[in-house]
Order: C-alpha cells, then sequence, then structure tokens
C-alpha cells in the first residue's frame, strides 16, 4: 500500500490499478504467495468498498448542480441513457436475459472522475463545462446505483409488479430520507463540534455504518446506503479537517485492501479463456462505452455552445469506470437467485475488469493532454493585445 501507488504512477498507471495488478500477480492465479483467506484484509477489503463509494458521493456537490440547472440535466440524461441503451443492447444480442442486460448497461453508464484532480491543478474545475461534466455525475451515478438495486431484487426474488412497485417506493423514500435528514444531521454535528475532531470522526463512520444498515433493510445493496450518505454529508464537510482525515484513514488502509482484494480474486487463467472465448463481447463493451459517453459528450457539448476542445475534456472525464463500477459488479456477480445462478456470470466480470484497466489508464491521459491544451488557449488568449478601439 505504501510503494505500489508511487510506482504505478511513475509508469503512468492509475495506484489502484497497480494495487489490482499486484494482488492479482500474487494471488492464487498468480506467484501463490499471499494466504488463500487474509481475514484482516477482507475486513478492510469490505470497509474499503463503503468508503469509495463514500468517497464518491463527497465529489457531488448539490450547489454546483444547481447553479448550472438544464445543461447539467441534459448531460446526466445523456451520458447516462446512452450508454445504457448501448450496453443493455449488447448484453441483449449476447444472449443475457433482459434483467441482466439492464445491469451491465447500468455497469458502464457510471463513471468515477478520476481526471478531477489534474483540472484542479491546472485551475480548470471552475469551468462551466467542467461544472457540468461533475453535476451530471450526480444524476448518472444515483440512478445507476438505484437500477443495480432493483436488479438485484428482481433477480433474487423474481419480477413481480406490486413487489417491484413497492421496491421503487422504498427506494425514493430512503433516497429522500438520507439526503435531506441525514444531511441535517451531518451539518450540526460538524457545527456542533468544530473542535471535536475525533467526535466528527466518529460521527462520520456512525452516518455511513446507519445508511448502509438501513439501506440493507429495505434489501437495497450497502454501498448505495454509502454513496448517499457521501452526497449528504458533502457539503458539510467540504474544508474541513474531518473530511481531510476520514479520507487519509480509508486511502491510506481501507480502499488500497479493497482494490487489493480485487486483483487477489481475479482468476487470471479464467479471465483470458473468458476474453480468448467471447472477444466480441469485451470489444462491444469498449466501443459502446467510448462511443456512447463522446455521443453524450459532443452533443451537449455542442447544443451548449463549448469549445471542441471543451466536449472532448467533458468526454474524457467521463471515461474511467472504476469504483462504483468496480464495487456494482462485485455486488452483481455475489448476486445469486434461487437456483444458485449468479446474476452476471464471468464473462461480464471479466469484459468488466478490461474495460476499468483501459479507462483507467487513458482517461487521465486523455483529460491531462485537452485540459493542457484548454490551459494553453486561455494562455495565448490572455496574452494577445486588446483590439485597437475605433477613433
Amino acid at each position: 500500500f505504501l510503494l505500489v501507488p508511487g510506482i504505478s504512477e511513475r509508469f503512468k498507471i492509475p495506484g489502484m490499478v497497480g494495487l489490482i495488478l499486484v494482488g492479482l500477480l500474487g494471488g492464487p492465479s498468480g506467484m501463490d504467495i499471499w494466504p488463500d483467506n487474509p481475514v484482516v484484509l477482507t475486513a478492510f477489503s469490505e470497509m474499503g468498498v463503503l468508503l469509495v463509494l463514500f468517497y464518491a458521493g463527497l465529489e457531488i456537490d448539490l450547489a454546483v448542480f444547481k447553479r448550472v440547472g438544464g445543461r447539467a440535466i441534459a448531460f446526466g440524461l445523456a451520458t447516462l441513457l446512452l450508454p445504457l441503451s448501448a450496453g443493455a443492447g449488447l448484453g441483449y444480442l449476447m444472449g443475457y436475459d433482459l434483467n441482466a442486460a439492464i445491469l451491465i448497461g447500468s455497469l458502464i453508464a457510471s463513471h468515477t472522475l478520476l481526471g478531477f484532480p489534474i483540472l484542479q491543478k491546472l485551475g480548470l474545475a471552475s469551468r462551466e463545462p467542467v461544472l457540468v461534466t461533475i453535476s451530471g455525475t450526480i444524476f448518472t451515478d444515483i440512478v445507476a446505483l438505484l437500477i443495480l438495486a432493483v436488479c438485484v431484487q428482481i433477480h433474487r426474488t423474481g419480477f413481480n409488479e406490486a413487489t417491484l412497485a413497492l421496491e421503487i417506493i422504498e427506494v425514493v423514500a430512503y433516497a429522500a430520507i438520507v439526503l435531506f435528514v441525514v444531511s441535517r444531521i451531518a451539518d450540526y454535528l460538524i457545527r456542533k463540534y468544530p473542535a471535536s475532531h475525533d467526535v466528527q470522526m466518529l460521527a462520520l463512520l456512525l452516518i455511513i455504518t446507519v445508511c448502509s444498515l438501513l439501506a440493507e433493510v429495505i434489501n437495497l445493496e450497502p454501498i448505495v446506503g454509502a454513496f448517499l450518505a457521501g452526497v449528504a454529508a458533502s457539503r458539510s464537510l467540504r474544508g474541513t479537517p474531518a473530511r481531510e482525515h476520514i479520507e487519509v484513514i480509508g486511502n491510506t488502509i481501507f480502499v488500497p485492501a479493497f482494490f487489493f482484494m480485487i486483483g487477489m480474486r481475479i482468476n487470471a487463467g479464467e479471465t483470458l479463456r473468458m476474453l480468448w472465448d467471447n472477444p466480441l463481447f469485451s470489444a462491444g463493451l469498449v466501443l459502446a462505452l467510448f462511443g456512447a459517453k463522446f455521443l453524450a459528450a459532443w452533443s451537449v457539448g455542442w447544443l451548449s455552445g463549448y469549445s471542441v476542445l471543451d466536449r472532448l475534456n467533458m468526454w474524457s472525464l467521463t471515461l474511467p469506470q472504476v469504483a462504483a463500477t468496480i464495487a456494482a459488479t462485485v455486488v452483481a456477480y455475489r448476486t445469486v437467485n434461487s437456483a444458485g445462478e449468479p446474476l452476471i456470470d464471468k464473462t461480464v466480470v471479466s469484459g468488466i475488469f478490461v474495460l476499468v484497466m483501459l479507462t483507467a489508464t487513458f482517461g487521465p491521459i486523455l483529460t491531462g493532454r485537452f485540459s493542457n491544451a484548454i490551459r494553453q488557449r486561455e494562455s495565448s488568449l490572455a496574452a494577445e493585445p486588446p483590439p485597437e478601439t475605433a477613433r
């Protein structure tokens, strides 16, 4: 955890991808030097998956979403529905049932803003196209995770109109309680104990735990609760020491353990065999994601009057499929029906793994190139002398 992320980033590979590779190389399908069932790492990993989604929720600012308004909603719909449709169509054509096909579409609809720190360093985070992209993530990730919850429930108990209607009502009510009630509780605790960092930390961990347990009560996955808890607490935690502390704890131990354990659980030989036997599915996933995300960014950016570079930057920001995608894939694969069949099979897991590797590597690289080009263009425009006024 100490060495691998830094070494990976020197080779332009995200640290989380490096941890997955190390877990893979040293796991049962590699050199087999790690214990088969590491109890401590497994416990850390289970907490890590909740914190991954909690951090994803923290990046979402509802105030920013309100500010950019209609353009954010338009982009959120486009970058959700286009990949969702493409992925669901691909899954259905490859022989998966409608429920599994929709789940496959939702997996590639969500995204992780891995390239956002690059924009922060270059001073481009406040540009409207960036704000629209960030705000669109709110809609996309929340809906994608709610689709996961519904698909999981249908796979476990079968399709029933009354049960599905009740599930949707429970999900909407639960989301409203977390976003409006828990957000006020978090704000109260942060304001009441501004100097008590230990109290703030315990309060945050309590909020994550309670939201995750309440999600399980209504048959939602705990990661949905952790994500909504992050959204609810994002405004209260912005700029506070408590946010910094919980990110340090998670990013030091729990989150690296989650990505490391993913690598350990991947059977490299079986993954390669699945890719060899089903190359069209893996290639289709890549094309569906890249094409649908590009079409969403280009169309909304063009209608909004953004430059070509801004449209390309919006596309690159929505490419990485990491946090929510990996967590949702793991949950879907672990979900079995009464016949013992998983919601998605190993072919889908292998294809998603390839997608994660490609997008987590190339997404930030493309964001860096487009952002630098935007920065250079703005610098050159600022350096140009103002036009002479007519006398």
